[in-house]
């Protein structure tokens, strides 16, 4: 009986009915299953029947009737007690396990999470089976990131799955100390890349501090070991981490550093990739002449990379749309987006999906507010106000479902502009919160500047009863009505403090793409301008 809960104490999970199999199988792991391995099943029933009685194995699960599970506690002791005492046994019955859940698992071409977790879980047993190398080599990259025909890697969990979460505990098991030392078991290129993927993913989970720590000593190794291909895309991911929390300066370095890396490499992806990040800092930092310039060589190389596709696509695309609205070219925008989401679904590329929406979604919004006061134009602006809501809907869905969190406030700000100017207000104040709520813990400093900006712009709104896609929407909510004085007041109050909150984010991280914004609000604060007179911000 004390070999059954040694076996138990190798996993983290409810021991499987075929992975105890497994183990049990001949020929026997020597100082574990040397007792067992004969036992036939009534055997192995009554001892397992004896273990429960005696409360260390938990009840049966009616759903898998053949798998064992203990107290988590129970499970940890037991699993080091065999370490101590046999550490060969322990690594040879790791060893066993991997190489069944490795052989047994048939995820297919398209496999879902569910279908992958065999794959999780013999990573966790092939990294204490002392099998690192291959562990990384043959299931996490060749598995479950995956591997294009050309040989680059696909990031297949990530970007079709959304499953970063699972991706961060697998990379845990290549370090020492996560997420800073790689275990010495890899090779210096794998050490280098573990690194590089534990900052991306760590980022993604909203880790910003420990992200960018790994990305500064990924980016550091990739340069000493002249890995300008690596370094090339650990920089572009470094710059826009940076962008985040809001170190505007050096994530327009950062990107200039990765634009130098990719043309050492001469990967013509890299080369579009690193200067289309390069351009999205600069246009946070104001320089938006420069970046539309750079934007445009991105996309000039990719017509030649790819002739196929025309337009910049995926999250170049959106950075790049993003600065043409800013520009107001809100039909062309629409146009372009059309184009490429036709080529994300396909893909079923999660984020591009979500990010072509969001921005269609924007364009239609834009357009739509254009032509609400023009009254020949008022049944185009009705059908461009309902697509847009339902466009920004299936944004927020998809950028939820790529379980991306620092994606979600661009969907959430879009939407609170979109409902202050349907005159919901409430979902609008809403939406701002949750941005809030997923910024400020980090911070991610540029989101708390454009929400301060929006919640000025909901002061406004309300103080000139201003909502000019009132009506044009289902469920639109009643005509506003002009607030009384004492209301007045407080909005005037709290429109003052988030423009206050606003300047002091955009000179501390040096935000520039908001001065002309900011200066267009405190405009109307001083009176000097209406807020149903400036453009729309979208």
């Amino acid at each position: 009986m004390l070999a059954i809960m040694h076996m138990i104490g190798l996993f983290d999970r409810p021991a499987s009915g075929d992975c105890l199999q497994a183990l049990r199988a001949k020929p026997a792991i020597e100082g574990l299953t040397d007792a067992i391995v004969d036992l036939d099943d009534d055997a192995w029933r009554r001892a397992v029947a004896r273990l429960r009685e005696v409360r260390l194995l938990s009840p049966p699960d009616p759903k898998a009737p053949e798998a064992l599970d203990a107290h988590p506690l129970a499970r940890e002791w037991f699993g080091e007690r065999l370490r101590r005492l046999s550490e060969a046994a322990w690594k040879a019955a790791h060893g066993r396990l991997y190489e069944h859940l490795r052989d047994k698992t048939e995820e297919g071409a398209a496999p879902t999470l569910a279908d992958l977790a065999p794959l999780y879980q013999a990573i966790a047993h092939g990294c204490r089976a002392g099998r690192r190398q291959e562990a990384l080599d043959d299931i996490y990259i060749g598995r479950i990131c995956r591997r294009l025909p050309d040989g680059d890697i696909e990031f297949y969990a990530c970007r079709k799955l959304g499953a970063y979460g699972s991706e961060l505990a697998a990379i845990s098991w290549f370090f020492d100390k996560p997420y800073e030392t790689p275990v010495t078991a890899l090779n210096a290129a794998d050490r280098s890349w573990a690194l590089a993927e534990a900052g991306f993913v760590l980022r993604t989970q909203g880790r910003f501090v420990e992200a960018l720590a790994a990305l500064h000593a990924g980016l550091r190794m990739y340069e000493e070991q002249e890995n300008w291909r690596n370094a090339a895309a650990v920089a572009s991911n470094l710059s826009e981490t940076e962008l985040l929390v809001g170190k505007v300066a050096a994530a327009v370095a950062t990107a200039e550093q990765s634009v130098a890396f990719a043309d050492r490499s001469r990967s013509k992806f890299l080369m579009r990739e690193s200067r289309a990040s390069h351009a999205d800092a600069l246009h946070a930092a104001g320089e938006r002449e420069k970046a539309e310039r750079l934007f445009a060589d991105a996309e000039r190389r990719q017509q030649k990379w790819q002739p196929e596709y025309l337009l910049l696509y995926s999250m170049q695309g959106y950075r790049y749309c993003d600065l043409l609205l800013s520009k107001g070219e809100y039909a062309a925008v629409r146009d372009r987006t059309a184009r490429t989401l036709d080529w994300a679904r396909p893909e079923k590329d999660i984020l591009a999906i979500a990010h072509d929406t969001l921005t269609l979604g924007r364009a239609n919004f834009a357009l739509a507010a254009n032509n609400a006061g023009d009254p020949p134009s008022a049944a185009t602006a009705q059908n461009d106000a309902r697509t847009a809501g339902a466009l920004l809907d299936q944004a927020i869905e998809g950028l939820r479902a790529s379980g991306i969190n620092e994606y979600v406030p661009r969907g959430l700000l879009a939407c609170a502009a979109f409902w202050r100017s349907v005159g919901d207000w409430g979902g609008a104040a809403r939406d701002l919160d949750e941005v809030e709520e997923i910024a400020e813990p980090v911070p991610m400093r540029l989101y708390q500047c454009n929400a301060a900006l929006e919640r000025a712009r909901l002061a406004f709104v309300r103080l000139e009863a201003f909502a000019p896609l009132n009506g044009l929407v289902d469920d639109s909510p009643p005509k506003p009505a002009l607030p009384d004085a004492a209301e007045a007041a407080r909005l005037r109050e709290d429109a003052t403090v988030n423009l206050v909150t606003a300047r002091k984010l955009i000179a501390d991280c040096g935000y520039h793409r908001r001065d002309e914004e900011l200066a267009e609000l405190e405009d109307v604060a001083a009176g000097r301008r209406r807020f149903a007179d400036l453009p729309p911000r979208v």
